[in-house]
């Protein structure tokens, strides 16, 4: 009898992996880095990437419930191209995924380890750091998602606390830096200014994305949720919710004790690592070495969460890909594979940890590498729009997360404010970040294409019972071999 993935999880787990996986370290950095340069200009970007990610949450789910497995664009490009040319299209929108991951968790890595590096106050390379904390989220994910995702609740409740802290002291005025003000919040840019260098969308929306972005991961552990037509969408809905209030209550409370400029120039400081870590200058300034090492605690706890949540959901796609076949020919034998009592796919799982740590080890620029994921990653929203419609169009008796005439127009919204909230986000840089991701949409190709002309190889387990005698069944692992 062939393994499967355990369905262990409920809205819960669901909802504490989206927000894990979203509530970042590098999420600190975005938001103060949003708040000190727009003030509250900022909240305008916030909300805007909100509707972008509620949007992008509302076709995700809808997909995942007609389809709930592991391999999530993977898979649901199989089922709605369908042929062989749905399963190259969903490999190469798979391995895009997989590859846009990379850079995403490199910052977030990144930003944990210089964190961890703070909090003990050693002179050694960044790059031990970075190794560690990948290495203690990978451990989890051996032992099954529902450890994993014990680990993400309890490393959420600390770093989501630390965040509402902060903000309360901010407007309750009991920190170092003094009362709260509304003053304190103006910029140099007005809450109406959209457009132009330095306005909403191009100084702020990037970064306001960056709040909101990796909801859609949950997607990759449908197939281990025990009710996916109520516990995906109601665990992403609740995820981007909670992630608005925690980001507007933390920055407005923090941003609101001191002028902007004053901030900018403690941010930009050898204390904020000039910008790369905003978050400890923060703690340091409003609390003394207590602060500092709250905001050093939460920082390797959030990078923590995220990257426990990310190798339990890239390694799916790996494993899914495999199990059909087409993961490098004979290679997915292995990659297709289960640990026999956890029930994991640890093959892909240690695959994951290595492609996401290398990155990590060669650039140490979290903002590069924030935006890098970020330009990709709307692109792939583009796709789950485009998807979802095409499911709701050609099959019309697919399960549904959401009834109603209403889903085909918010399809159609998402696949027109999608590519236009890019286009202003990265106006005059679309050439830097567009050419980091078509490196990873041509690697994803490439990968794709050699994977794909490989013959297909499964690994099978099955039951073989002799009639004869008192010959007991015996478990034989069957390799099939097809073109």
């Amino acid at each position: 009898m062939a393994q499967k993935l355990s369905k262990s999880i409920g809205t819960w787990e669901v909802g504490v992996s989206a927000v894990a996986l979203v509530v970042a370290a590098s999420t600190l950095v975005s938001d103060f880095t949003g708040y000190f340069t727009l003030g509250a200009a900022f909240v305008i970007a916030l909300m805007i990437a909100f509707l972008i990610n509620l949007l992008l949450g509302v076709s995700a789910a809808d997909l995942t419930v007609a389809y709930p497995k592991a391999g999530a664009l993977y898979d649901y490009a199989r089922a709605i191209i369908g042929g062989k040319r749905g399963k190259f299209i969903g490999m190469f929108l798979g391995l895009t995924f997989f590859g846009m991951s990379a850079f995403a968790m490199s910052g977030e890595t990144t930003a944990g380890g210089y964190a961890l590096q703070a909090f003990f106050n050693l002179d050694a390379d960044v790059k031990y750091f970075i190794v560690l904390c990948s290495v203690l989220a990978l451990i989890p994910n051996i032992f099954g998602i529902k450890t994993a995702s014990w680990i993400s609740a309890f490393l959420l409740l600390f770093m989501l606390g630390v965040r509402w802290f902060f903000g309360i002291a901010g407007f309750s005025g009991i920190s170092g830096t003094g009362s709260w003000n509304i003053d304190n919040l103006q910029s140099s840019v007005g809450l109406f200014d959209l457009f132009g260098e330095g306005g909403i969308l191009s100084a702020g929306l990037a970064l306001a994305i960056w709040s909101f972005i990796g909801i859609e991961f949950a997607c990759s552990l449908a197939e281990e949720t025990r009710d996916p037509k109520q516990n995906i969408p109601r665990g992403i809905i609740f995820g981007l919710i909670s992630i608005l209030v925690t980001s507007l209550l933390m920055g407005l409370g923090v941003t609101g004790t001191l002028p902007i400029e004053q901030w900018q120039a403690i941010t930009y400081s050898e204390l904020g690592k000039g910008g790369e870590l905003p978050q400890l200058a923060v703690g340091q300034i409003m609390f003394g070495k207590v602060g500092f090492i709250l905001m050093a605690l939460s920082s390797f706890s959030a990078t923590l969460g995220s990257l426990t949540v990310a190798f339990a959901a890239m390694p799916r796609i790996i494993y899914s890909i495999a199990r059909d076949g087409r993961f490098f020919g004979p290679a997915s034998v292995y990659f297709g594979k289960l640990h026999p009592k956890f029930n994991t796919p640890v093959t892909a799982t240690v695959l994951t940890f290595v492609a996401f740590v290398l990155p990590a080890l060669y650039s140490s620029e979290v903002i590069d590498w924030v935006y890098s994921a970020a330009y990709l990653w709307i692109l792939l929203y583009v796709v789950f729009h485009l998807f979802a419609l095409i499911n709701r169009i050609k099959y019309p008796n697919s399960q549904k997360a959401f009834s109603g005439k209403w889903f085909n127009a918010v399809a159609v919204l998402g696949m027109v404010i999608t590519p236009i909230g890019l286009h202003y986000a990265f106006e005059g840089v679309h050439e830097y970040y567009g050419l980091r991701a078509g490196i990873v949409l041509l690697i994803a190709l490439g990968v794709s294409m050699v994977s794909f002309m490989l013959p297909k190889y499964v690994a099978n387990k099955s039951y073989h019972i002799r009639n004869k005698g008192t010959n007991k069944s015996s478990l034989k692992e069957e390799i099939i071999l097809t073109p």
